[in-house]
C-alpha cells in the first residue's frame, strides 16, 4: 500500500470518447432493475428443490441477475470513465440477490433470525438488559438501536427483520467503498472491490444480527486508520520496506489516496474511537478481529496517533468487565487447536437431487477468491512492480485467518475470518484487474470481466442454495409465539426437525435452555435413524424423547413445514413413514394437540 508518498496533480484528461462515462449505465441499471421487480411476480417459493430458492426462480430474475452483472463488469473493464452511476447498478444488484426473499417471503428469513427479535422485543417491554440472561443481553448495542428505531418510527420489529438483509448489504458495500478509499483514489477500483465483495459474501451475516451492525461499522474504523496515515515518506514505520519496495517511495502510481486534515485531527480520532465502542458493545468476536487489525495497521504503517490500539484495548476491557461474570460462567472464552479449521459436516442420508453439490458452492467461492487474490498478488509483485501496493491488504486479510485458531467458535470462526478478510482480499484482486494505469486497455481487462462471472456464477447456489432451511413459514412463527407466551414457566420445546423459529417474544427467558445448550430436535437425538424407518417405532423414540426432555415445566412437541422441509432436504426418513407417524401421533393418548395453525401443529407431551 502506498499512501505514503503525496503524488503531484495529474493531468487533466483530455476529452476523448474513451474518457467519457458510460451513457448507458443509469439506463441499464433502470430497465433490469425493472425486470428483476417484474420477475418477482413468477417466483415459485413452493417448489424450492435441493438446488434452493433456484428452482423456484423465473428466467426473468435469472436475465436481471446476468444483466446487472455484465452490465456493471463491462463499465469497469471498459476504457470509458467510471462516475457514481455504478452505485445505482450496485443498489439493484443488492435488490437482487438480497431483496428477492425480503419481498417474496412472508415473514423474515433464516429461523436464528428470530431470538433477535425476541431481545429486541424484550428490551422494549422492559426498557433495559438484564446480563444474567444470556450474552446477546452482554452486548446490547444494536437490540437498543433497533429497540430505538422501533420507538421512532412504528414499524414493527419483524418487519425490520424482514428488511435487514437488504439494508445492511447495502449499509457494508458502503462502508467497503469507504475502507478502499483509504487505500486508492481510483473509482474504477473502488467499484469494483464493493462488487466482488458482495458478490462473495455469501456468509448471510447482513440479516438481524448484531454483526450486521458491527461489521460495516469495523470498516469505518480501519477506513479512518487509514485516511490517518500522513502523506509523504514519515507514514512508514520501517525503512527496509522502503528500500525492498521502491514504489513505496517513488509514488509512481496515480490513484494514490490524498490525506485529508481532517483525519488527523483530534476530532478524528474521537470519531474512531466511538466507532470502535460501538461495535464493542454490539457483538463479542467483531471487536477482537478489529483490535487485532488495527495494531498490524498501525505497525506497517504510521498513522498520526499509532497509541489508539492501546485505547481500543481499555474501550474492550471496560465493556468485557461488565459482561465478564456471565461470560466466564458460562464460555470457554478461547478454544486453541486445528479442529477450528477442520471443514463444517452436514448429515444427510438420502439429500434431495442436487442438495450435495450446492453444498460446494460455498467453499467453492471462498477457494476462488484466495486463489485469484493470490494471482493478483502475485502479478503485483512479479510483472507490475506494485509491490508495495499489496503488502498491508493481504497482511490485514491474514490476521482474522491467524485467529481462527484460538477462537472458541469452532469451525464456524472460519466464516466468520473470511468475511473480515475479504474486503482486503476483493480490493487486492480489483487492483490488478481494474488498474486506472495508462497501460490498463479495455482488452488486458477481460480477465476481471471474466472473473467477475465466474465469481456470480458461483454466487448464486451459495446464497440460495439452502432456503429449504432458510425459509421460514409463518405457522411455524405463530407457533413459537405461541409456545412463550402461554405455555408455563420451564417448559421445553421439542422441535421434531431442523431449526425451529423461537424466542421471538419479550417472554423468552422464561422458556430457555442451559446457556450453552441449543433446543435440541427429535431428529437429533442418538438412535433416531434406527427408528426412522418404522412409523410405530418412531412414535415410541418421540415419546421416550418427551419423557427425556430436559425442563422444570411440561414438553411441548412441535411438527410443521420446518420438520418436514428438513426431512426433505437431508432425507432423514421416508415421507410416507412420516406421514404415517403424524396420523398415529394424532391419536395417540400420551400427547395432547394444544395448538395449530395451517400446516404447524402442537402437542404436550404427558409424560
Amino acid at each position: 500500500m502506498t499512501i505514503q508518498t503525496a503524488p503531484a496533480p495529474a493531468p487533466a484528461p483530455q476529452t476523448t470518447p474513451a474518457a467519457r462515462p458510460n451513457r448507458l449505465l443509469p439506463a441499464g441499471a433502470l430497465l433490469f432493475s425493472a425486470l428483476w421487480l417484474w420477475s418477482l411476480r413468477d417466483v415459485h417459493a413452493g417448489v424450492i428443490s435441493g438446488w434452493g430458492l433456484l428452482a423456484g426462480l423465473p428466467a426473468t430474475w435469472y436475465v436481471a441477475f446476468a444483466g446487472i452483472v455484465l452490465l456493471y463488469g463491462w463499465t469497469l473493464v471498459s476504457g470509458r470513465a467510471v462516475s457514481h452511476a455504478l452505485a445505482g447498478a450496485h443498489v439493484a444488484l443488492v435488490a437482487v440477490l438480497f431483496g428477492t426473499t425480503a419481498v417474496v417471503y412472508d415473514v423474515p428469513r433464516y429461523p436464528w433470525t428470530y431470538k433477535h427479535i425476541g431481545v429486541v422485543e424484550y428490551l422494549l417491554e422492559h426498557g433495559t438488559v438484564d446480563r444474567s440472561i444470556d450474552i446477546y443481553q452482554n452486548f446490547p448495542g444494536f437490540f437498543y438501536l433497533v429497540a430505538g428505531l422501533h420507538q421512532v418510527t412504528g414499524i414493527p420489529v419483524q418487519d425490520l427483520a424482514q428488511w435487514a438483509q437488504p439494508t445492511f448489504a447495502l449499509a457494508a458495500a458502503a462502508a467497503m467503498y469507504w475502507l478502499v478509499g483509504g487505500l486508492t483514489s481510483s473509482l474504477r477500483i473502488r467499484y469494483g472491490a464493493m462488487l466482488l465483495y458482495t458478490l462473495g459474501d455469501w456468509i448471510g451475516q447482513n440479516y438481524f444480527a448484531p454483526q450486521a451492525l458491527a461489521f460495516p461499522v469495523a470498516l469505518f474504523v480501519l477506513g479512518g486508520l487509514l485516511r490517518s496515515v500522513p502523506p509523504g515518506r514519515e507514514g512508514l514505520r520501517f525503512g527496509w520496506l522502503e528500500k525492498r519496495f521502491p514504489t513505496f517511495a517513488a509514488g509512481t502510481d496515480d490513484d494514490l489516496p490524498r490525506s485529508g486534515p481532517f483525519w488527523r485531527s483530534r476530532r478524528a480520532a474521537a470519531v474512531i474511537v466511538l466507532g470502535f465502542a460501538v461495535v464493542v458493545v454490539s457483538h463479542p468476536l467483531s471487536p477482537l478481529l478489529l483490535l487485532a487489525q488495527s495494531v498490524l495497521l498501525c505497525i506497517l504503517l504510521r498513522p498520526v496517533r499509532p497509541w489508539l490500539p492501546a485505547v481500543f484495548v481499555l474501550v474492550e476491557v471496560a465493556w468485557l468487565a461488565q459482561a465478564w461474570p456471565f461470560l466466564s460462567s458460562t464460555y470457554d472464552l478461547f478454544n486453541v487447536g486445528l479442529r477450528n479449521v477442520s471443514p463444517p459436516q452436514v448429515a444427510v442420508t438420502d439429500p434431495l437431487p442436487g442438495y450435495t453439490t450446492a453444498l460446494w458452492a460455498a467453499p467453492l467461492l471462498m477457494a476462488l477468491i484466495g486463489l485469484l487474490t493470490m494471482g493478483a498478488a502475485v502479478a503485483a509483485v512479479v510483472r507490475r512492480g506494485q509491490a508495495a501496493r499489496v503488502v498491508v491488504p493481504p497482511a490485514l486479510a491474514a490476521v482474522p485467518v491467524a485467529l481462527v485458531l484460538l477462537q472458541p467458535y469452532g469451525n464456524e470462526g472460519v466464516f466468520r475470518a473470511y468475511l473480515f478478510a475479504l474486503p482486503f482480499m476483493a480490493f487486492v484482486i480489483a487492483l490488478h484487474f481494474f488498474d486506472d494505469r495508462p497501460g490498463a486497455t479495455p482488452r488486458r481487462r477481460m480477465p476481471g470481466w471474466a472473473a467477475v462471472v465466474a465469481i456470480a456464477a458461483v454466487a448464486l447456489p451459495a446464497n440460495f442454495a439452502g432456503e429449504l432451511q432458510f425459509r421460514v413459514a409463518p405457522s411455524d412463527v405463530a407457533a413459537g409465539h405461541w409456545f412463550e407466551e402461554s405455555t408455563p414457566e420451564g417448559s421445553a420445546l421439542l422441535p421434531f426437525a431442523g431449526e425451529f423459529p423461537i424466542r421471538g417474544t419479550a417472554g423468552y427467558p422464561t422458556h430457555l435452555p442451559r446457556a450453552t445448550e441449543g433446543v435440541e430436535s427429535v431428529t437429533d437425538l442418538p438412535g433416531f435413524r434406527a427408528a426412522a424407518g418404522d412409523a410405530s417405532k418412531l412414535l415410541g423414540f418421540t415419546t421416550d424423547a418427551c419423557a427425556t426432555r430436559a425442563g422444570s415445566g411440561p414438553v411441548y412437541l412441535v411438527l410443521g413445514p420446518a420438520a418436514e422441509d428438513d426431512i426433505r432436504l437431508e432425507g432423514a426418513m421416508d415421507r410416507a413413514v412420516y406421514r404415517g407417524f403424524q396420523q398415529m401421533l394424532a391419536h395417540d393418548d400420551a400427547f395432547t394437540r394444544v395448538f395449530r395453525d395451517g400446516d404447524t401443529t402442537v402437542y404436550r407431551c404427558r409424560a
